[in-house]
């Protein structure tokens, strides 16, 4: 349905809608936007909605990269197009609200090459080549946290019961004390589209996933994901509470996770990973992911907080591995039957940007399966991890590995990855330059 049709039904369904919120995903994995009368909505279809051309790819918090300004200190505007089928109501607003989002255009009507969804399109397009459609499903840690207390403090149950400390894992008592905060969260997820299929309380106090339905439409996949993350701490707002995706926020805590289910299937709908030749075609787009892995570490751990994250005491995995149902590895073959035979990414934290990671994994799949990319041996169930040869553990020592990758950056575009690590350095320079508690706590006195 044209964009257009599209507007004129949902208004006709929604008269009641004041607003639209006008959003655009960038590298962060953050939407950026802005939000206009209702009666905007028929101009935006037509002709779009001017944003300044670094909104893709400022830093986290939001300024312009140091290392960018001498190209792009102008900050001229792009054109941005609403994307089909995603014009929603926005359930927990105060005020009648729709959202709409967008994606950013070149002066020529192409993809701006620093949109996230235009790099995961210049992956797609390679498996479309092959006769190819990934399938995948992502699932999401989070934290809840009494608001405004820094460093945070995880969430006592509203209904007055104690707090359960300890990990509580999948402990369905202490699920129940926030049904009604996960009812709402699913409900307000379900009324935007969003197909969730599970909550649980994971292995950190106060601690949630939530997973969403595989999907082949991939791109939608990273637009729900980046939706779910934002009902999520819409709703917790509403309940007075904090929610969180950063990657470790607690020292002594498991950190956040991003798994990705990723399975393919060929023209006629069947998956490749099905049956004898299959595992042959798994094996090699795992040996894909483990040779790409160090490389697309600066996807998978944007920040500096990322790589507190990486700690095998806690489950998170540091070394490029693989093997059947062992969730101390980086690749993991979860227990299926043949028709859904898939491999979980387990490497990423909940910080990143979706779009970004997915491009990455699926760059790494399918550079496996051209090669014909030997994983070596797996792991068993039960075995433990050997240490050698770990993932990049810092952040300039992974942006440094991606700058010499030849594979990232055949697939995502030498383009993308150059400015990419500029935004990125110029990040990780201002993060080192601040001078946090912890210099005080250890150096102040004593030097």
């Amino acid at each position: 349905m044209p964009v257009s049709e599209e507007i004129k039904s949902f208004m006709k369904d929604n008269p009641d809608i004041e607003v639209v919120e006008v959003l655009i995903a960038d590298i962060n994995g953050i939407f950026r936007g802005k939000q206009m009368p209702a009666s905007g909505l028929k101009k935006l279809a037509k002709n779009g909605v001017p944003f300044p051309i670094t909104t893709t790819f400022l830093t986290t918090n939001g300024s312009n990269a140091e290392y960018t300004l001498d190209e792009y200190g102008s900050d001229p505007d792009r054109i941005c197009m609403p994307v089909p089928g995603t014009l929603k109501r926005v359930p927990w607003a105060s005020r009648p609200t729709a959202q709409i989002q967008v994606t950013m255009q070149n002066s020529d009507g192409t993809p701006f090459f620093m949109d996230p969804r235009a790099v995961l399109q210049r992956v797609l397009a390679r498996y479309a080549e092959k006769g190819l459609r990934p399938v995948i499903a992502l699932e999401y840690e989070f934290f809840l946290f009494d608001r405004g207390s820094i460093p945070p403090v995880p969430v006592s149950p509203p209904n007055g019961m104690a707090a359960a400390s300890g990990a509580n894992c999948y402990n369905m008592d202490v699920y129940y004390d926030f049904e009604g905060l996960m009812q709402e969260i699913e409900n307000d997820c379900r009324a935007q589209g969003l197909d969730v299929i599970g909550l649980v309380c994971e292995y950190g106090n106060g601690q949630f996933e939530v997973n969403l339905q595989h999907t082949s439409n991939v791109e939608k996949a990273c637009d729900d994901a980046l939706l779910l993350k934002r009902a999520v701490k819409a709703v917790a707002l509403k309940h007075g509470l904090l929610a969180s995706f950063m990657a470790k926020p607690i020292f002594d805590e498991v950190g956040n996770g991003l798994h990705a289910h990723v399975s393919v299937l060929d023209e006629d709908g069947n998956n490749i990973f099905a049956g004898e030749d299959g595992e042959e075609l798994l094996k090699h787009a795992v040996g894909g992911l483990l040779r790409t892995m160090p490389q697309a570490t600066a996807f998978f751990a944007p920040n500096a907080n990322s790589y507190r994250r990486f700690d095998p005491d806690w489950f998170a995995p540091v070394v490029p591995n693989w093997g059947e149902n062992n969730r101390r590895l980086s690749v993991r073959l979860p227990l299926s039957d043949e028709a859904n035979r898939r491999f979980e990414h387990r490497v990423c934290g909940a910080d990143v940007c979706p779009h970004l990671v997915v491009a990455a994994i699926l760059a790494g799949a399918f550079h496996g399966l051209r090669d014909e990319t030997d994983p070596g041996e797996p792991l068993g169930e039960f075995d433990l991890v050997d240490f050698d040869g770990v993932l990049p553990p810092r952040w300039r020592i992974a942006l440094d590995v991606l700058e010499k990758s030849k594979i990232m950056r055949r697939y995502l575009g030498d383009d993308f990855v150059d400015l990419y690590l500029q935004v990125r350095r110029s990040e990780e320079e201002e993060f080192h330059r601040q001078i946090s508690t912890a210099d005080y706590e250890q150096y102040l006195r004593i030097i």
